[in-house]
């Protein structure tokens, strides 16, 4: 179930990001490399390689919270679902 909402999450996320303004390379850049790591988290969830998987989505949270509410609020569930997931 948790792994449904990361998936549901991501999606969401990947919304976001396609509303961002197309001259922000930079966030749609750092938010593409977090749904990477978290594509690789539900791919591999034995492995050791997520260790700063909740340090970037903390990150992500601080980066965003100010200037994109939306992102800042997918983020912050994301962290609880991983949360849910033990990670």
């Amino acid at each position: 179930m948790p792994q449904t909402e990361l998936r549901e999450s991501l999606e969401k996320l990947r919304r976001e990001i396609e509303r961002l303004d197309p001259g922000d390379r930079q966030s749609k850049e750092r938010l593409n490399a977090l749904i990477v790591d978290l594509e690789l988290k539900l791919s591999q969830p034995e492995s050791q390689h997520h260790d700063n998987l909740i340090d970037n989505v903390r990150e992500g949270i601080e980066h965003f919270e100010v200037e994109h509410p939306r992102i800042t609020s997918i983020l912050n569930h994301i962290m609880v679902t991983l949360g849910n997931m033990g990670i």
